[in-house]
């Protein structure tokens, strides 16, 4: 029998891709537990519930976010830096994990409370996007900027980091697995170029 946290953690990275696919409403129980291997009661006995696993997802995008933007704000490298820093490793992990952008996007443009079913429950990634707010108000362009200015600086941002990885299959359909190779090749050539930089 497999032991407690390698199975919780399988389950949560088959729940993360599914919601990223599907949404909260079109990812069942049945199918995370199915691709795993183990019964819907043995998943309800890790979370509970379809919105407890929605919320460990949500807590677990959010704690892998706030430590790539932790790695990347160094001791004396600008605030520009520790942005160009964190982007490249968001896209490099957008492109290892394409799930990853949809979910990301999925989570910041979706109603929450149709998602968790529970109003009363913290933001998802309150505790990732005032880290990466500071930041954005640290950097010489945006100093003095508004918290409203700012969030929308890092939405800007994120959205452009996860729109192509996102997009692939779409953007395959229109113009054809060629040029999105070409695209991901543009694009891990950007992530190299950003990382040679900061070292």
């Amino acid at each position: 029998m497999p032991t407690l946290a390698p199975t919780r953690t399988r389950l949560l990275q088959v729940a993360s891709i599914r919601l990223a696919e599907r949404g909260y409403h079109g990812t069942s129980l049945a199918a995370v537990a199915e691709d795993v291997g183990v019964s819907k009661q043995a998943l309800l006995h890790y979370f509970g519930s379809k919105a407890l696993l929605y919320r460990a997802v949500l807590d677990q995008l959010g704690q892998d976010l706030l430590q790539m933007l932790f790695s990347a704000m160094q001791d004396g490298q600008s605030a520009e830096q520790q942005l160009d820093s964190f982007f490249a490793e968001l896209t490099a992990r957008a492109v290892q994990d394409p799930w990853l952008p949809s979910l990301l996007l999925r989570v910041l443009i979706e109603d929450r409370e149709a998602e968790s079913g529970d109003a009363a429950l913290p933001l998802p990634l309150q505790d990732f996007l005032e880290p990466l707010i500071a930041v954005i108000q640290a950097t010489e362009r945006l100093k003095g900027a508004s918290f409203a200015q700012a969030l929308a600086t890092a939405l800007h941002l994120l959205g452009g980091a996860c729109l192509f990885p996102a997009a692939q299959a779409g953007l395959a359909q229109r113009f054809g697995p060629v040029v999105v190779e070409q695209l991901r090749d543009i694009s891990l050539t950007q992530i190299q170029a950003l990382r040679a930089t900061r070292q």
